[in-house]
């Protein structure tokens, strides 16, 4: 069972000890992903080309810290690609397409994952398979067209298999989200307007993750699903959170100095 302080810990360690950047973006989204691995993805650890897999697209690229140090605890990611992390790790600071290592797509690049996500979503209704589709974007990435084409398609085609997350931490790359588009209400009203299945929710409490992911996972349901999850950028360490500066700077280069685990 993977620990939420465990990973929060080794996830910093990883940025920490390699001088990476991108740290903020890969906490904001850390409780979706331990509560999402821990009780409701199906997949395989011992057999990650199982193709009755539910699929993970993780479209906020530039957030995938967290992401790599669950599939290393999982044992899928080896211990070699985090402890050579920025050296020679076929790991990237953004996500990179490596199935055997069950990164189901290249989404450095903002705006595709969710197309990628829709279009597996109608692949499995269409071979009456029933596989889910789950795709984290960020609130900043939501400014691409391109999702907004794949909302229609998903809303044309009643996709109820594909739930869509997303983590609202209202920063991108330069800015305030609400400096450069929507701010987070508007952009979640927007997507309400869509018919589907949405919920609004704290993106770092637990019960509250769990009730949205049992109405995906747990219901018979009629098109999509969105999870609106209000998160933190830099969650967990304070002089980085909700901080612009940090969407891809490292805190070691400002004194932070990592403490010892307790483990």
């Amino acid at each position: 069972m993977l620990d939420i302080e465990d990973i929060r810990y080794k996830t910093i360690k990883l940025s920490c000890e390699t001088g990476a950047g991108h740290l903020a973006p890969s906490l904001s989204c850390l409780e979706m992903l331990v509560v999402l691995f821990n009780d409701y993805l199906k997949f395989d650890k011992d057999n990650v080309f199982d193709d009755s897999r539910d699929r993970l697209i993780f479209s906020k690229g530039h957030g995938a810290y967290s992401y790599y140090v669950i599939l290393n605890e999982l044992g899928i990611i080896p211990n070699n690609e985090i402890e050579n992390f920025y050296k020679n790790s076929s790991l990237k600071g953004c996500l990179t397409y490596n199935p055997k290592y069950m990164l189901e797509a290249s989404t450095g690049s903002l705006g595709h994952g969710l197309p990628i996500a829709v279009g597996m979503a109608q692949s499995f209704k269409m071979q009456k398979k029933n596989n889910k589709v789950i795709c984290i974007v960020g609130d900043g990435e939501m400014q691409e067209g391109s999702n907004f084409e794949a909302l229609q398609l998903a809303s044309r085609f009643k996709l109820d298999n594909l739930l869509i997350i997303v983590d609202g931490n209202k920063l991108q790359a330069m800015d305030r989200v609400e400096d450069v588009g929507l701010n987070n209400n508007q952009l979640s009203n927007v997507l309400k307007a869509y018919p589907c299945n949405f919920s609004k929710l704290d993106g770092h409490n637990i019960l509250e993750l769990k009730k949205s992911f049992d109405k995906f996972f747990k219901k018979d349901n009629k098109s999509f699903s969105v999870m609106f999850c209000d998160t933190i950028k830099g969650k967990g360490i304070d002089f980085i959170e909700d901080s612009i500066k940090y969407h891809y700077r490292c805190p070691v280069e400002d004194g932070f100095v990592l403490k010892e685990s307790n483990e």
